[in-house]
């Protein structure tokens, strides 16, 4: 696992660099400032959809939100970024639905419109509900791009910006970041898995009230690999065990005490 980490961010420092020729800031920098945003809260920044209705971030709170930045000038590397987004997305909505959205910003504020956002995301989806394609003002772009670690700088022809896609628990708080062009839909399905698993998108998840929920949510293992839950036979066939020996436990019980009752009446 350690060395896969440091593979990717060699990937991630490579990509920076090959983006642009003019490349203008250190990736080391780049990547120390990514990282360190990890466990830091996002503001609570307001957007504009690609229907050109504002909205707050924290409007999604109790949910997690998968944000990526792009520019829709670019004619390469975002486009990338947003197809393989799309193919993790589809795996999963199918196994949470709509308890999670997905929030592509574009920074170039100068170009990114909201038509012009729509008209990117439409290539993408159709399900703006699910999946909002947002721009804002430049400050707030400033602000919520260095809150995120993100790096972006405008150069002739473009922009050098950092490639990744960064997940944000249901507390507001930043969880992981992806990056790379190429990355495979369980990378963005396992940690949105491991958040409603150790519980931190409380407000979606619903507690177990009874003896009952709380043996079935028991009988069941988080599967790291697939990104599920799996019936953990083994564990369901010991609670089987326990439950057959206390019933007949209580079985030989309730007779002897029957025995009990009738040798006294008989006397």
């Amino acid at each position: 696992m350690k060395n896969f980490k440091r593979i990717a961010l060699f990937i991630a420092f490579i990509l920076i660099q090959y983006q642009h020729t003019s490349a203008s800031s250190s990736p080391q920098n780049a990547m120390i400032a990514s990282n360190n945003a990890i466990g830091k809260y996002i503001g609570n920044h307001t957007l504009i959809d690609q229907d050109g209705k504002k909205f707050n971030l924290s409007e999604f709170r109790g949910n997690p939100i998968i944000i990526s930045l792009i520019y829709t000038r670019c004619s390469h590397i975002c486009p990338a970024i947003t197809m393989n987004l799309r193919n993790a997305v589809k795996g999963v909505r199918k196994d949470f639905g709509d308890k999670f959205k997905t929030i592509t910003i574009g920074f170039d504020v100068e170009n990114d419109t909201p038509a012009r956002m729509k008209e990117y995301g439409g290539k993408f989806t159709h399900n703006f509900k699910d999946w909002i394609f947002a721009t804002a003002e430049k400050d707030t772009i400033d602000r919520l791009a260095k809150e995120l670690g993100f790096y972006y700088k405008k150069i002739e022809g473009g922009f050098d910006h950092l490639n990744v896609v960064t997940i944000i628990d249901g507390e507001g708080k930043i969880f992981k970041h992806i990056y790379g062009i190429d990355f495979k839909p369980e990378e963005i399905a396992g940690p949105i898995s491991e958040l409603f698993a150790n519980g931190r998108i409380a407000s979606k998840i619903k507690k177990p009230k009874g003896l009952l929920d709380r043996l079935i949510l028991f009988c069941y293992k988080y599967d790291s690999a697939t990104g599920t839950y799996k019936l953990d036979v083994h564990v369901l066939m010991v609670l089987l065990g326990i439950g057959a020996s206390g019933f007949i436990s209580l079985l030989i019980t309730y007779m002897i005490h029957s025995m009990r009752k009738e040798d006294k009446l008989a006397r």
